[in-house]
């Protein structure tokens, strides 16, 4: 497989999830890549802006704690590794020659494919035609399938995975 990573760039890893997108997600226990402008409804957030580094908080968690990860695609496998153990539901690129994909397929019960592209909103400064996330497909990936709400399930494909 090969590594396809973007670089580390502002437009790759600043980019937020979109209000419309994070209220079909319904309500989650921690979103822990976090941001100060964030529209996911979490009870909890980790944020780079107040010192908290979400992967290193990650070993504290329980397996039950509902967990939404919206990664920076510069470095998308500690994050995979962090949280893979939570009810996870992360949201990265359709794009199975990553090096990450294999760890997190054998960890996702369900993957939901929006029908739409998702319109992230990029960092101040990026016009959104120059945002890189824009520019390709994007998947759900949950570790427990009764956690995608109907909203959400409505709006995409589904992939459902056996282990």
């Amino acid at each position: 497989l090969f590594d396809l990573e973007p670089s580390s760039t502002l437009s790759t890893d600043a980019q937020m999830t979109p209000r419309d997108l994070a209220l079909e997600l319904g309500q989650w226990d921690l979103d822990p890549c976090s941001s100060p402008g964030s529209h996911i409804l979490a009870h909890r957030s980790y944020q780079l802006e107040r010192g908290e580094d979400g992967p290193v908080l990650a070993m504290q968690l329980s397996p039950n704690v509902r967990t939404f990860v919206n990664p920076p695609y510069s470095a998308v496998p500690p994050w995979i590794a962090a949280y893979k153990h939570t009810r996870f539901c992360f949201l990265l690129k359709l794009d199975t020659s990553t090096k990450w994909f294999a760890e997190l397929y054998a960890a996702t019960a369900l993957i939901l494919i929006p029908r739409r592209r998702v319109n992230f909103i990029p960092p101040p400064g990026v016009p959104p035609e120059k945002a890189a996330a824009q520019q390709f497909p994007h998947a759900l990936f949950y570790a427990h399938a009764e956690d995608a709400t109907d909203a959400i399930r409505e709006l995409c494909w589904h992939w459902r995975v056996e282990h």
